[in-house]
């Protein structure tokens, strides 16, 4: 009777521990959740003419962005210049009916400047690079990534062919 609970008990163990390597078991109650994937996204320029771009003060330029109507959950802006910004200091403010929010500031040494959006409905960024003595950074690109528009519910679907039983 002995070796058949032994044999039994490795059988067991043996089990016990594929399951584990397989992750079919979490023993663990403690360990982190996985995120949940994240949304596709769609790229939207902003059309160069509708930037408008300032000098505030000497070193300071600043960009207004305004971003396409209707879009309300946005989830960044990426603003691509001629040249690398070698450490130059960026402020980003949101701008929106009822929010003004500052969303970045930081020094960028790229030529590329990723602001991340707010929830809620944003109106335009507004953006300015000190960039002190260095040349003035030339805005070549503006890019607002965002989840695809739903369409609306236009009904039921309609039936894969004529002799279908719906």
């Amino acid at each position: 009777m002995r070796p058949t609970i032994l044999a039994a008990g490795v059988i067991i163990g043996l089990a016990w521990v594929v399951a584990i390597v397989h992750g079919r078991l979490r023993l663990d109650p403690f360990a982190r959740a996985r995120a949940a994937p994240r949304a596709r996204l769609v790229a939207t320029t902003i059309e160069p003419d509708q930037i408008t771009t300032s000098e505030a003060a000497f070193g300071v330029v600043g960009y207004h962005l305004p971003l396409p109507a209707g879009l309300t959950a946005a989830d960044s802006v990426e603003v691509r210049f001629r040249d690398a910004l070698d450490g130059a200091k960026v402020d980003a403010e949101a701008n929106g009916p009822r929010s003004h929010t500052r969303l970045l500031r930081k020094r960028i040494g790229g030529d590329t400047v990723t602001v991340p959006l707010a929830p809620g409905r944003i109106d335009a960024v507004d953006l300015r690079v000190r960039h002190g003595l260095r040349p003035p950074p030339i805005l070549r690109a503006a890019v607002v990534f965002a989840p695809p528009a739903t369409p609306a519910a236009a009904g039921p679907p309609l039936a894969a062919s004529p002799r279908s039983t719906r």
